[in-house]
């Protein structure tokens, strides 16, 4: 038995999640995405950045490298087939200042812009 308790109830519960407020439901969602820091250098990584994304993680990129060593318009041609795939499966992308980007991979967490 867990050591959250919940006000009203004055019950234990089971998890933090519940002690927050979160259904069961929704925490056994919340317990299967982990977030992942992830180098993108090459625009050859685009398929697997949407590997990872399948994979239920959350990608924090850092994108210095690759926006040092490559043409504008590849990069653009990237970025583009990646929001098509998130597009496709419900995730979305944020800026985190001029080198970071943030990927979700699908409806359950969105970015607000």
């Amino acid at each position: 038995m867990g050591k959250f308790r919940n006000h009203k109830a004055n019950e234990l519960l089971g998890s933090p999640q519940e002690a927050m407020g979160f259904s069961k439901e929704y925490s056994s969602l919340l317990q299967n995405f982990i977030i992942k820091k992830y180098d993108f250098s090459d625009i050859n990584q685009v398929e697997d950045i949407k590997k990872q994304l399948l994979g239920r993680k959350i990608l924090l990129i850092n994108a210095k490298e690759i926006l040092e060593n490559i043409e504008i318009s590849e990069l653009k041609r990237g970025i583009e087939d990646i929001k098509m795939f998130l597009r496709e499966n419900g995730g979305s992308m944020g800026r985190l200042g001029d080198q970071y980007l943030i990927l979700t991979p699908n409806n359950h967490i969105k970015i607000a812009n």
